[in-house]
């Protein structure tokens, strides 16, 4: 056998396979061959090397770890949501023993009301404990009406109405809203349970990768249709809950009013005065020639030292220069009022025996100014939006967005808005204030008296904010705290530029006017970056999450708004402030319209270009661009409650005469009288004696004298100048003997 051929075999051998030749002879030739059976040597350890058994199956640890987690993470979440069912459950039942209790307590209506209304709320905070899966459904209600009874549990606190300790079981509803509104969100997270018949089972869905934007198809279309529809049924709501909180609204007052002066209006005095001195209901700014006065011939006799004597803000005051005349002088006043708004009036006395009054000096304000102011606070909301708005849904939604530089382009640029607005702002208010043109704006005695007000206290703070903003955003990304903290500066600093810094309850005016601000900052800034910058499905519904909460803050704190600064049906249908806030509120339904349908399209976005969902974020984003136009109208126009001055008549039959009763108003708590008499015959008539008194039963007032004058056959005319606004009641007395009288009564609403 050739040693070839022998160790072919050998390794056919140990490789398994048949071996080519015999055994016997294959033995016989290694042990005859000292290299043959070197080489079979070789091959044993190569062998061992090769040959292995079959390992037993490992345990499947991953699965077993996913499952042990898993089941913790169920655990923890059964935990929470039964703690926060439990504190739900506990705070319901309080709240609902207290209002009980004070009903059975309490013997007048209004308390009555008060708590049947707790109780209900406090019914479906219980029920909803026992039912989790409907908190979601009762969240908006319940955080709606905790957030109308804070606002007015503080306004009531404020004005000392009730005590601070009697307002703490109201906490309890607060607390409850907020554990609700925990539990909605835990019971929507993580794997849905569904019943089916007697069965539950868990949905669980694959893995899939992050989805994009994309327009969605006809099926989609339609459920946007009943979103929609639902959304203006929802906004329908709020629009009669804002028209019936203007009916409730209580007492608050926005623009200084005139209370009284020395000399009186229409006095007539034996020598010229030495100084004309003015009292507000209200401190007052005051403006270079804020206190005019002018003899019968037209001519100016004050100092032009206006100033508040003894340091009292309310009063104003100017000296007189000698004058003999003897006739009619004229008054004439502007002064700003807290609120910012310019306020003027005028009127005569007289020296010796009224004469002619001199004409009322020409009024030489400009168009230009009140669009250039109106422009600039346009301005500083749309900048507010894209500084305060875009830095919060960064810091809450998307913090890797900061990467971006349009994001951080849009930023600067709203800081830019913000300051030229601010500017403007300034530059502009002086000449506003004082009835005076273009040519004025650079006048340096208008801007000190300009800078020296609360308003331009709040407009500086804000230059400097923006300022301050800017350097904090170019060192580091907006964090949440920096970014919330910016957003109540910025919040406040339009608040005390506006119409919260006057009327009762400014201290929740400012609270309030501050979150309606940053709302409104947070949901357009956030438009803008869906627009420009986002198409993160995960994103976009993190900030519709959040866009959710601004609209329900926006939407209380205007309703709370438009209530303190109208007042009445009446002055919603007949002032300037209200046409153009019913037209805000009609633009504000369109867009929470539009914004319904494309919340439902971003809930329901996979991929794609989201050529759909950004059309009905740029329709929302052109919509509120219109509301910033005319809330900055609004900011610049008389309140309604205060604008709106109602005339009234009525009709008297008395000692067998018709008495017709006229009043008109002429100015703050003020109304011209007409007292017209006529007999069975329809024709005028001249009683003996015709008196009339004004009385305020609600403040135990009057009655107070009403100074009649002979107009005409039959006609009485004077002037009612009250102390006070209200529902004063006219008596009218007619006597025609000595015996035979009769009184009547008509109700002045004076304002």
């Amino acid at each position: 056998m050739r040693c070839s051929d022998a160790r072919e075999a050998l390794s056919a051998r140990y490789d398994g396979e048949a071996v080519p030749v015999e055994e016997a002879a294959l033995r016989a030739h290694v042990v005859g061959c000292a290299e043959c059976a070197a080489f079979e040597g070789s091959l044993a350890p190569a062998d061992q090397l090769v040959r292995r058994e079959v390992a037993e199956p490992a345990p499947d640890l991953g699965r077993r770890i996913v499952t042990t987690a898993a089941a913790q993470a169920s655990r923890r979440r059964t935990a929470v949501r039964t703690a926060l069912r439990l504190g739900v459950a506990l705070l319901g039942v309080f709240e609902l023993v207290t209002a009980a209790v004070e009903m059975l307590d309490s013997h007048d209506h209004e308390s009555h009301e008060s708590s049947s209304f707790t109780v209900a709320l406090c019914v479906a905070m219980i029920y909803a404990a026992l039912r989790p899966r409907l908190a979601r459904g009762y969240v908006p209600v319940l955080a709606s009406a905790s957030v109308l009874l804070l606002l007015t549990s503080v306004e009531d606190v404020d004005h000392g109405a009730i005590g601070f300790t009697h307002e703490l079981p109201h906490l309890g509803i607060l607390l409850g809203t907020f554990l609700l509104w925990l539990l909605a969100i835990e019971d929507s997270g993580g794997p849905q349970l569904h019943r089916s018949g007697a069965r539950r089972t868990t949905r669980t869905a694959r893995p899939a990768p992050p989805p994009r934007l994309r327009a969605v198809g006809r099926t989609a279309g339609r459920t946007v249709g009943r979103t929609v529809g639902r959304g203006l049924a929802a906004v329908g709501l709020s629009l009669f809950m804002a028209l019936s909180l203007v009916l409730l609204a209580g007492p608050a007052s926005a623009h200084a009013v005139l209370e009284s002066s020395d000399p009186r209006p229409d006095a007539v005095l034996a020598a010229p005065p030495g100084s004309v001195t003015l009292s507000f209901d209200e401190p007052v700014s005051l403006l270079p020639g804020s206190l005019r006065v002018y003899d019968p011939e037209g001519q100016r006799i004050d100092r032009g030292d206006v100033g508040h004597p003894d340091g009292h803000g309310e009063r104003v005051s100017v000296q007189l220069r000698t004058a003999d005349a003897q006739g009619s002088y004229l008054v004439s006043w502007r002064v700003v009022s807290a609120d910012s708004h310019p306020v003027s009036g005028a009127f005569t006395f007289a020296v010796g025996k009224a004469g002619a009054a001199p004409p009322t000096p020409h009024d030489t304000s400009s168009t230009g100014i009140s669009v250039g102011l109106a422009i600039a606070r346009w301005l500083g909301y749309a900048g507010s939006a894209l500084l305060v708005g875009i830095s919060l849904v960064v810091a809450w939604c998307w913090a890797e967005g900061w990467r971006q530089r349009r994001v951080r382009r849009l930023v600067l640029a709203g800081g830019t808005l913000l300051a030229v607005g601010a500017v403007a702002d300034l530059l502009l208010k002086g000449p506003y204030d004082a009835a005076l043109g273009l040519g004025s704006v650079t006048d340096g005695a208008l801007l000190r008296e300009v800078l020296g007000s609360t308003y331009g206290h709040a407009t500086v703070a804000r230059l400097v904010l923006v300022a301050l903003a800017l350097v904090l955003l170019r060192l580091r990304p907006p964090s949440r705290l920096i970014a919330s903290v910016l957003a109540v500066a910025f919040g406040l600093s339009f608040a005390f530029a506006g119409h919260a810094a006057a009327g009762s309850g400014r201290t929740l005016a400012a609270i309030n006017d501050t979150v309606h601000v940053v709302s409104a900052s947070a949901w357009l800034g956030g438009l803008v970056l869906v627009l420009v910058a986002i198409d993160s499905v995960a994103v976009v519904q993190r900030f519709s999450r959040l866009a959710v909460g601004a609209v329900l803050l926006l939407v209380a704190t205007g309703l709370w708004q438009a209530a303190r600064q109208v007042g009445s049906w009446a002055a919603l249908r007949h002032t300037t402030y209200g046409h153009e806030l019913l037209v805000k509120l009609l633009v504000i339904a369109l867009v929470l319209g539009i914004a319904a349908g494309s919340r439902a399209l971003v809930w329901r976005a996979e991929a794609g270009q989201p050529a759909r969902i950004r059309s009905l974020v740029l329709a929302e984003t052109v919509g509120l661009g219109i509301v910033l136009g005319i809330t900055s109208a609004l900011v610049a126009t008389e309140p309604a409650k205060t604008a709106y001055h109602p005339s009234a008549s009525g009709q008297l039959t008395l000692v067998g005469d018709t008495v017709q009763v006229s009043a008109v108003p002429v100015g703050d708590r003020q109304m011209d009288l007409h007292v017209y008499v006529f007999d069975k015959a329809g024709q005028p008539s001249d009683p003996k004696e015709i008196t009339a008194a004004v009385s305020l039963p609600s403040k135990l007032l009057g009655p107070l004298p009403v100074t009649l004058a002979v107009a005409g056959p039959g006609h009485r005319q004077g002037t009612v100048a009250v102390p006070v606004a209200g529902q004063w009641r006219l008596a009218v007395t007619v006597r025609t003997t000595a015996i035979d009288e009769a009184t009547g009564y008509v109700t002045l609403p004076i304002r």
